[in-house]
């Protein structure tokens, strides 16, 4: 089973937060098979806006979210 990863990002509240400010405007970045591609993606787009302190990009591991009970055996 592939390991899915979502990367997405957008403005925040709080910089320490993941409070995200409008949902109409965040940027999904894309689904990845493996966390390493989506690490690239997600250090990509981290790095394009290191100076705007408001913008965050996540990798969520949605595989997580479909499967929990796979991970809790691991």
């Amino acid at each position: 089973m592939s390991k899915l990863h979502l990367v997405f990002g957008g403005r925040v509240k709080d910089p320490q937060g993941l409070e995200f400010t409008d949902l109409n405007q965040m940027h999904i970045v894309g689904l990845f098979d493996n966390y390493a591609d989506a690490e690239d993606a997600w250090r990509a787009n981290a790095q394009r806006t290191v100076d705007d302190a408001e913008m965050k990009y996540v990798v969520v591991h949605l595989h997580r979210l479909l499967e929990p009970e796979i991970e809790k055996k691991a």
